[in-house]
């Protein structure tokens, strides 16, 4: 007999697996267009776990603007790569660069301007995103067409929100 695949009630906001948790914050300050980030301050100085997750394995990711405002240019995205470790969180991909494969998510944001840390700029990834079950930093090619600001009463950050799906 089949089964079906659920969404089944979280233990934050109501459908997610585990609360909203930020993967980058800080690193966004005053980033430019074109730049390469590693996390390296939220989780464990930037290491992600599948306890972060609540092990979960489908996500959203949504990307904040902050304050003060900023102004995307048309086409612009911010594009995320997890950095898998397969031996407990020493060894990744090469931290500088982009990698020679198609991002992990991509957070494609409008040219409105955003300037309040709760107003979520363009949504969020462009589809559902797969969580890697392996310890993980996150890698994220900023492609805004501008300099992100540095931040005025809230820095720009990236958050997490895994989904609770029930077999």
């Amino acid at each position: 007999m089949p089964t079906n695949f659920l969404w089944q009630a979280g233990t934050g906001n109501s459908g997610l697996l585990v609360s909203s948790f930020t993967i980058v914050s800080t690193e966004l300050k005053s980033l430019a267009s074109g730049t390469v980030v590693v996390s390296s301050v939220n989780g464990s100085s930037g290491l992600f776990t599948n306890s972060n997750t609540g092990q979960a394995i489908w996500a959203d990711v949504f990307f904040y603007a902050g304050n003060p405002a900023v102004t995307p240019t048309a086409g612009a995205n911010v594009a995320g790569w997890w950095l898998t470790s397969p031996d407990s969180g020493v060894t990744f991909e090469n931290t500088t660069l982009v990698p020679a494969r198609a991002p992990d998510f991509i957070i494609p944001l409008g040219t409105v301007t955003t300037n309040t840390a709760s107003t979520i700029a363009s949504g969020r990834s462009s589809g559902i995103v797969r969580v890697p079950a392996l310890q993980t930093k996150v890698l994220i090619h900023f492609n805004l067409g501008v300099t992100m600001s540095a931040g005025g009463t809230t820095s720009p950050f990236i958050t997490v929100s895994a989904y609770a799906v029930q077999y």
